[in-house]
């Protein structure tokens, strides 16, 4: 039986300043690298926090996409935020996307590489 290939997905030139992919798939399996709120678009990081969370999501679903995976696919997440007074304001964004997925899930307050940074979120998917 052959080995499934590991598929490498890269969507911006900051991931090898970090040496990393944004995803890596291993057959049925996708692993997104925690992903912040940068919109790639305008090249800027919004100073709101659900704005920055919202970002993310877009960012994380860009990877899923490039890697044939779906949001639903996702089982599990770690989400990291700069300061527990951001929580209440990510809750929305969060339960918007996952809501209905109910991922398995770990919140951690920690500080972030660029202190503009308010929200980290790192998403395992599996499609079998």
């Amino acid at each position: 039986m052959a080995k499934a290939k590991r598929k490498f997905i890269s969507l911006s030139e900051g991931e090898k300043t970090y040496a990393m992919s944004r995803a890596v798939v291993q057959g049925d399996w996708c692993f997104v690298s925690g992903t912040v709120g940068y919109d790639y678009t305008s090249g800027e990081l919004p100073e709101s926090a659900a704005q920055q969370a919202q970002n993310t999501f877009t960012n994380i679903m860009a990877a899923l996409k490039a890697a044939e995976f779906e949001l639903g696919h996702t089982i599990r997440v770690q989400y990291t935020v700069s300061d527990r007074k951001y929580v209440k304001e990510v809750l929305p964004v969060i339960k918007k996307h996952f809501g209905n997925i109910l991922p398995a899930a770990t919140m951690v307050i920690a500080g972030m590489v660029d202190e503009k940074m308010k929200v980290e979120i790192e998403v395992t998917a599996f499609r079998g």
